[in-house]
């Protein structure tokens, strides 16, 4: 039994090492790659990274500890990363919204589909998209931009350097999470 958990601890040891080390390498790419939406403050001194799928469950129970924080912390930066890992759904969803970002409008279209119930699809989102005012037409252009394949691409390669493995994974300079706790409290002073 002793063993068995020695061996856990040094595996969990190894894997926030090696996160560790992934975020040194891709910091640039994670923190401020066009790829991923910029809620909160851009200037922020705490940069905080989601990567998430519209349609998980613990995405779902994280997102408003997501926009509490930003609300409530003046200096987060929080970088919205699409993992669309859960089917077809979950991509063409992630589609509209990357589409959404040349219109201005990807924040309310994320929160939208976290507080309408069911699943998100491109007609879901499609719809709440009209709803919010945008040229849906041009939408439908946008989602065919090899820019929206290259920046789904850069977050699935990103996730797989840092070892995610579930859903609602965090990312900040001081560490990864594998969900999303309710609460953020920044460990890192700032300065």
């Amino acid at each position: 039994m002793v063993i068995a958990v020695a061996v856990y601890s040094l595996g969990a040891r190894w894997q926030e090492v090696r996160q560790q080390r992934a975020v040194g390498v891709n910091a640039e790419q994670i923190f401020r790659s066009p790829a991923g939406f910029v809620a909160g403050n851009p200037n922020g001194d705490v940069s905080v990274v989601a990567f998430y799928d519209a349609n998980c469950p613990y995405c779902r129970q994280g997102a408003p500890a997501l926009a509490k924080l930003i609300a409530e912390d003046g200096q987060v930066r929080l970088v919205l990363r699409e993992l669309p890992l859960l089917g077809a759904d979950s991509e063409s969803a992630a589609r509209v919204k990357l589409a959404t970002m040349a219109q201005g409008k990807y924040f309310e279209l994320y929160q939208r589909l976290f507080t309408e119930p069911g699943r998100a699809t491109k007609d879901k989102a499609m719809r709440i998209a009209g709803e919010l005012g945008l040229d849906t037409a041009r939408l439908e252009r946008d989602i065919q931009n090899p820019s929206i394949d290259g920046a789904l691409a850069e977050t699935t390669g990103l996730a797989r350097a840092l070892g995610v493995r579930g859903y609602l994974s965090i990312s900040s300079a001081t560490g990864c999470w594998a969900r999303a706790p309710t609460t953020f409290t920044p460990s890192s002073p700032r300065g």
